[in-house]
């Protein structure tokens, strides 16, 4: 079996890390941050926990759910946690369904937009390039604008005409002529598997999935507030890498997860100026979490509430309580504001206090809380949480992977190291396939 080491303690990297340990590889695992799990992990505030993200378990890969299962036992609960859109005063229901746009937009405006995505569906000239333009062929005009593309250009801080079209994923996934007739007909809701439906959670937050994780798989092979700083490499090998504590140079094969720019920058000697020009272009957003300890048993019953208009500065607001009932003392609850943005942005730079203040002023409007409710309050900010994938990103970045490849004891993984919006059981999916074909070369 081959030693195996792995840069990056998040879930791809603790993925990896679980599917050495199966197969009796020897590994170990060094992470720059003082705890394991990256941003899905669970912070303590006061004995108010909240997760760095609204995180679930998707039942999506069985043997990634069996694990957690035998893991946590009985404290992994499958839930079912309504979502809503708050959008012009008023909330419907996500995952959506054409009952809800129906009562939304009246049945004659959306017998109308269905004609229209049925006339765009037969013209095949229509162009589907971006994200604005096969949301537009996939759900109209009006149904995207009023619930894709000013949401998703909030989310990713671009122009809906400059993002790759395959972050539209299965958001509306239900909309269609079919479900509209059934729904019309019948009065209720088709049953549609969504993201946002069913899922797996533990009692004490995401985090603890990754807690209980590397308490398994870990002896004396974690490496904690361990962060890498020089990746050496000759004759197409990465023959060591250093980091601030130590140097490594008994491993056979290397498994990277850190941002894809951030590990190219580390290699000495350095890759081709042309292969930086273009990893250093890379766009990462950042997530700004507004955090709110109240004095109030509950704000309302949804897991995720989401804010496509962009008077919000804000996407999304969940409410922990929701997903566990231990996840605040009893009888109180909190909210948690994400707000996504660049280094660049004004909210990145702005104080904590000047942030508390500025989102809880929108949070009074809501009639979420008053001040009075308020018990204490935090701000984490999660640098580089996510790849920003433009129009044409794979095409633009493949040279980088081309000349990644030449490394024949090196394997890419993670959300950021792959640019790919990867969930928690896709991690555990890579792991599996990367670790069995490492033990095969």
């Amino acid at each position: 079996m081959k030693k195996i080491s792995i840069i990056g303690g998040g879930p791809a990297g603790l993925s990896m890390a679980y599917y050495a340990y199966e197969n009796n590889n020897k590994f170990c695992l060094h992470e720059a941050s003082s705890h394991v799990g990256g941003y899905c992990s669970t912070i303590n505030h006061a004995g108010f926990l909240f997760d760095t993200g609204a995180h679930r378990l998707h039942n999506k890969d069985q043997e990634t759910t069996e694990i957690f299962k035998n893991l946590l036992k009985n404290d992994l609960k499958l839930i079912n946690v309504p979502s809503q859109i708050y959008s012009n005063n008023r909330y419907i229901d996500f995952p959506i369904s054409p009952l809800n746009l129906i009562k939304y937009f009246s049945i004659y405006v959306l017998l109308i937009e269905f004609v229209k995505i049925i006339w765009k569906k037969l013209n095949k000239s229509e162009k589907r390039y971006n994200f604005k333009e096969i949301s537009y062929y996939n759900y109209g005009k009006k149904i995207a604008d009023e619930f894709l593309i000013n949401y998703s250009e909030k989310l990713w801080g671009l122009n809906s005409e400059l993002l790759s079209k395959e972050i539209a994923g299965n958001r509306l996934k239900g909309i269609s002529i079919r479900t509209l007739i059934i729904e019309f007909l019948f009065g209720k809701k088709t049953k549609t598997k969504h993201l946002d439906g069913s899922f797996y959670y533990p009692k004490y937050g995401i985090g603890t999935l990754f807690d209980s994780l590397s308490k398994k798989i870990f002896y004396k092979n974690l490496y904690l507030n361990d962060k890498v700083i020089k990746i050496k490499h000759s004759r197409n090998s990465i023959i060591s890498f250093s980091t601030n504590k130590r140097l490594i140079d008994d491993f056979d094969h290397l498994v990277s997860t850190i941002p894809i720019n951030l590990f190219l920058n580390c290699l000495e000697p350095k890759p081709p100026k042309k292969i930086l020009a273009i990893s250093n272009k890379i766009n990462f957003r950042n997530i700004i979490l507004v955090c709110f300890f109240l004095d109030k048993k509950r704000i309302n019953k949804n897991g995720s509430m989401y804010f496509p208009s962009k008077k919000f500065p804000f996407t999304r607001i969940y409410e922990p309580n929701n997903r566990s009932k231990f996840m605040s003392p009893n009888g109180k609850t909190s909210l948690v504001v994400e707000l996504p943005c660049f280094d660049t942005s004004e909210f990145w730079k702005m104080s904590d206090k000047d942030l508390i203040n500025k989102i809880k002023t929108f949070l009074f409007d809501l009639k979420y809380f008053n001040q009075n409710d308020i018990i204490d309050n935090k701000i984490v900010k999660l640098s580089k949480a996510y790849p920003v994938l433009e129009k044409n990103y794979s095409e633009k970045i493949k040279p980088v992977y081309d000349y990644l490849k030449k490394f024949n004891n090196l394997t890419i993984s993670g959300r950021n190291g792959l640019f790919k919006y990867n969930h928690i059981h896709d991690h555990f999916i890579n792991a599996r396939h990367d670790i069995r074909n490492i033990n095969k070369i």
